[in-house]
């Protein structure tokens, strides 16, 4: 019987288990619990028993955790039973603490043999080789280079092989430590009940079976994604070619193989759990050991993604790396590994990454692995020096991307543009690598999401918590380390509440007593009102400027110019787990550090208590969750996974991929194929049992012109399983470091859930924030030859999406006429135009303005009345389309229209008018409308030359007032300049 059949009858029997079992203080689950001494350590022993109990649906047959209890569920997984290696790292965290309260660490051992058998694909003592070819691998020519590339619609990229990868250094010595040279690391992506159909082809005594997805570019959402098997000898996908042709292109025919893309957050986030056990007693040096060589073979998430130099492509020429030279030092986002199967199989490759996203590095790990206090130096020779030099270079890492608020930025990559391009002027490094604000995938932002800040920032707090704790608080890496995680928790303290809600407005910016947007700034005062038993958190963080370039911390003043504008309240019960955990090592910490409670430090302990006392009030017998509106899950119906042109094969549900129903692809991304959609590529989504509900809601809800859900959008409850393990932990890490182990005795729980969202009161806020995946760099996969290039891993974070879908549907525009004359002086007035570009290559077949219009006045202003104007050369008389690659305020709502200046002026011969429909609203006083991603190409795809252009500026990569970007406002020219 499936749970959705008995789901209702459950959860009215664990409340009423809930009721008895705090009552009395007794967990009545099983046996094998003990009496708890406080509220929050029954909390977390009772969250323990609903994750563990069969009833629940947390773990599969095989004793798997999926990523969700629930199965209709796209974020980075796009099925809720798929799993991920950051819900085994979770489910380690989970048993650390059970084994702590209890002195049970069985369960502990039993996950990682768990994790061992079907996450990591090594031979686990059964015979069987999940990575049969690793030892024909040639260090000397780790891979051969593929560019990644802009669109998923420009893929497969050709193994051209147009840069010499550097040297592996690791190779020889991981092989003469461990005697073979098989990557004892997580895969990232398991179909835990075959439910795409692959199966497990070297090893099929296993139902679960490895799988990928993300492999085409920053744009490829998980919409845009064709899933595939990770051990592929082309039974399935194109004939003879397999899935390899969606993403690589080769003289020949693909070579069969395995391949596998490692989550380096997910394996350091393992290994800071098994720290954790260490320290609190747990003493089998078997399994220790096991995570100091997960933290070994964990190195490779340092190196450059062929092995280049760090630094060494700022001018668009990466030199290829002889040793360490090529290591950030910091976790990028992925490393993978694979080779060749059958006959002529005896080759193999490895890549690294060149972007480091903040929410990836993980200082407790790199401590652990590099300090006797730690106590996990890997065995080889030179592991404990490497996560020395990585644990200095992540504290130095975060204070670079501080905002001025104390909010964290994104990252930094070695190959801008995923394609060793040169840096444009002025852009920030950090030890040679470019500024980024959203490392890895833009559909959307990779570094909105607030839990982006919340996971990596409690990582902090322990580190601060842990050298506090050990006397050192002179040290650099403390001073680091208590520096951002100060200026953090003082931040986001603002913008978190218990038993009152934050007034906000209806595009998510938080209100003052006066009802004005808080546009950033410290010290926030945000306006509240009552409501008992609710929490709320924010929901993303938008960035403008960049950090100032990194020299050192001790020359380091912060970031005047880097700032964050906090938004959207939600109520998102896992980064509710983990901002409450960062809170409570803070303020262990700084008792740790004085002796008593800082003010900061006894404010973030009763935040932190309030948080979990109205957190167990939305625990619905399965966990603690809430309602989610999916504004995304439109993106179910419409056409958007990508297939070149003539492309066909087989699908492992049985279905031919693309389809038949498929439309033809937008050639403004550059491609020559079609669109399928998400339910032509996995047909038996159709058969889950919210499908009817989904379906029914899209139908009869959602306006397909506007693209808005007229009747509301669709409403979901899922039990994450990271999620309910963060905020089974945080109760833990409550009672243990502020309650230390005793409490007062409960007295009752909650037999209600408060609804998640809002009543009838003066703000308008939304309810807990949808969640897309995330995309990631492109893959590039071998051919027969030991040289090669695959793929990218995601992150398995959810993220924040808008509201209204990005488009790149090119706009049918009319020829207006000009109603301005030119004038040489510049206008200056309340509105402003800022405009910058990531697309510094001037003589390419399309030019990419962004732009971002900012209200300095006191009164709101219709944006139906708004143009502006952005002049360039056309370089050749052609038809020309206009495209919204994504904004902020829907880009159904940005409209082109393309105007021919007769006669031409300096620098300009056209320009493209852009202006707003109704649907884009009024712009507040102090607000901006977000940026607005605009693409123009011409129909024939001919080069432009910008570099003459009248509005392009290739320096300005970060938003900034430009006043050759003029604004009209009712006609009247009253921001910028015209050329004449």
């Amino acid at each position: 019987m499936k749970l959705s059949s008995f789901k209702k009858p459950l959860s009215i029997a664990l409340s009423a288990v809930l009721t008895l079992s705090l009552t009395s203080g007794i967990i009545n689950f099983h046996p094998g619990t003990a009496k708890a001494e406080s509220v929050e350590k029954t909390r977390f022993l009772q969250l323990y028993d609903q994750l563990k109990d069969p009833a629940s649906g947390y773990f599969s047959a095989e004793g798997i955790p999926y990523h969700a209890v629930e199965t209709l569920l796209s974020e980075a997984p796009n099925y809720g039973h798929m799993t991920t290696s950051e819900a085994y790292s979770y489910w380690m965290w989970l048993e650390v603490l059970y084994g702590h309260n209890t002195g049970d660490w069985s369960k502990l051992e039993s996950a990682w043999d768990n994790m061992e058998k079907y996450i990591i694909p090594i031979n686990e003592g059964d015979g069987v080789q999940e990575q049969p070819t690793m030892s024909s691998y040639n260090p000397n020519s780790p891979a051969t280079y593929a560019s990644e590339l802009p669109q998923p619609d420009q893929y497969p990229s050709a193994l051209n092989g147009k840069y010499t990868p550097g040297k592996d250094p690791l190779d020889a010595e991981l092989k003469s430590t461990y005697g073979n040279n098989q990557t004892y690391l997580m895969h990232w992506l398991v179909d835990v009940d075959n439910w795409y159909g692959f199966g497990n082809l070297l090893n099929p005594t296993h139902t679960a079976s490895y799988v990928n997805t993300f492999q085409r570019g920053v744009q490829e959402s998980v919409w845009e994604a064709v899933g595939h098997p990770s051990q592929d000898n082309k039974t399935f996908g194109k004939a003879n070619e397999g899935f390899m042709s969606l993403f690589t292109k080769e003289n020949s025919v693909p070579s069969a193989q395995w391949r596998y893309t490692n989550a380096t957050d997910a394996d350091a986030r393992a290994v800071q759990a098994m720290y954790w056990a260490k320290d609190l007693g747990y003493t089998n040096m078997v399994y220790l050991n096991k995570a100091k060589k997960m933290g070994d073979f964990l190195r490779y998430g340092m190196y450059d993604k062929y092995f280049q130099k760090i630094g060494s492509a700022a001018n668009g020429s990466p030199q290829p790396g002889t040793g360490k030279d090529s290591s950030q030092y910091l976790l990028a986002w992925y490393t993978a590994w694979g080779g060749g199967l059958g006959t002529g199989g005896d080759w193999a490759w490895r890549i690294g990454a060149s972007h480091a996203h903040q929410g990836y590095q993980n200082v407790v790990a790199a401590y652990a692995l590099s300090t006797a206090a730690g106590g996990l130096i890997p065995s080889s020779a030179t592991a404990g020096t490497d996560w020395g030099k990585s644990l200095t270079r992540q504290l130095e890492f975060y204070n670079w991307l501080q905002s001025a608020e104390g909010a964290i930025a994104g990252g930094a990559t070695n190959s801008y543009g995923g394609s060793y391009s040169a840096y444009p002027a002025g852009k920030s490094t950090f030890y040679g690598m470019a500024y980024e604000e959203a490392p890895v995938y833009h559909d959307p932002p990779s570094n909105n999401w607030f839990g982006m800040q919340s996971w990596s920032m409690e990582r902090m707090a322990e580190l601060y918590y842990i050298l506090a704790s050990s006397g050192d608080t002179s040290s650099d890496n403390f001073k680091m380390a208590k520096r951002v995680i100060e200026n953090w928790i003082n931040w986001s303290k603002d913008y978190v509440f218990a038993d009152s809600r934050p007034v906000s407005d209806a595009a998510g910016y938080y209100l003052d007593q006066q009802g004005n947007r808080i546009l950033g700034g410290t010290n926030a005062q945000v306006a509240t009102v009552p409501a008992p038993g609710e929490f709320w958190l924010p929901g993303n963080v938008e960035w403008s400027g960049q950090p100032n370039t990194w020299s050192s911390f001790s020359s380091f003043n912060g970031n005047s110019g880097l700032k964050a504008v906090t938004k959207d309240p939600g109520q998102d019960a896992g980064v509710l787990g983990s901002y409450v955990k960062a809170l409570t090592f803070f303020a262990a910490g700084t008792k740790a550090e004085h002796g008593s409670y800082t003010a900061l430090g006894g404010t973030a302990s009763q935040l932190a208590k309030s948080l979990l006392d109205t957190a167990w009030g939305y625990n619905d017998g399965l966990g603690i969750t809430t309602l989610e509106k999916r504004a995304d899950y439109f993106r179910f119906f419409t056409k958007e996974v990508y297939f070149p042109a003539g492309w066909t094969g087989t699908f492992g549900q049985g279905n031919t991929i693309p389809g038949n129903a498929t439309v033809p692809s937008d050639p403004a991304k550059g491609g020559n194929g079609v669109y399928a959609s998400y339910t032509d590529v996995l047909p038996d989504i159709k058969n889950d049992p919210k499908w009817s509900y989904l379906e029914d809601k899209y139908n009869t809800s959602y306006n397909k012109t506007t693209k808005t859900w007229e009747g509301g959008a669709p409403e979901f409850t899922y039990h994450r399983f990271w999620s309910q393990v963060d905020m089974a932990t945080a109760y833990a890490e409550y009672d243990r470091l502020i309650n230390n182990g005793s409490g007062p005795m409960p007295t009752a729980t909650p037999t209600t859930t408060p609804t998640a969202t809002p009543t009838a009161t003066p703000t308008t806020v939304p309810t807990a924030t949808p969640t897309v995946a995330p995309t990631a760099t492109p893959t590039t996969v071998p051919t027969a030859t030991p040289t090669v290039a695959p793929t990218a891993t995601p992150t398995t974070v959810p993220t924040a999406t808008p509201t209204v879908a990005p488009t790149s549907t090119p706009t049918t525009v009319p020829t207006p006429t000009p109603t301005v004359a030119p004038t040489a002086t510049p206008a200056v007035g309340n509105l402003v135009v800022q405009y910058r570009t990531t697309d510094t290559n001037a003589t390419d077949p399309q030019f990419r303005p962004q732009l971002r219009i900012v209200n300095n006045g006191t009164t709101a202003v219709d944006l139906s009345k708004v143009k502006v104007r952005y002049y360039y050369t056309i370089d050749g008389e052609r038809a020309q389309q206009f495209n919204v690659d994504y904004a902020a305020l829907g880009g159904s709502n940005v409209l082109g229209s393309f105007v021919k200046l007769e006669p031409a002026v300096t620098g300009a011969d056209h320009y493209v008018e852009i202006s707003f429909s109704a649907g884009a609203g009024s712009l507040a006083p102090g607000a901006n409308t977000g940026e607005i991603q605009l693409r123009v190409n011409k129909t024939d795809w001919s080069n432009y030359n910008e570099a003459d252009d009248y509005s392009y500026d290739a320096t300005k990569t970060s938003f900034t007032d430009w006043n050759r970007v003029p604004l009209y406002l009712n006609g009247v020219l009253v921001w910028g300049v015209q050329p004449q």
